[in-house]
């Protein structure tokens, strides 16, 4: 069992500004858990076409 907090990412090499916004990574690749969790925060008024070759991913919006 992979336990991590927001707060003990923040401020780490998991907490990943990407242009646009702020991305926290929860869980990783070389966490090995078969996929990977982050808590992304997207910028008001921006714009972002992302594109992922080799994986898939899942996105729910929480507010805005």
């Amino acid at each position: 069992m992979i336990i991590n907090l927001l707060e003990k990412i923040k401020g780490t090499d998991r907490d990943i500004p990407w242009g646009n916004g702020q991305s926290r990574r929860f869980l990783l690749e070389s966490d090995s858990m078969g996929f990977s969790l982050t808590d992304t925060i997207v910028l008001a008024g921006t714009e972002s076409l992302l594109q992922y070759r080799n994986h898939l991913e899942a996105c729910y919006c929480i507010e805005g």
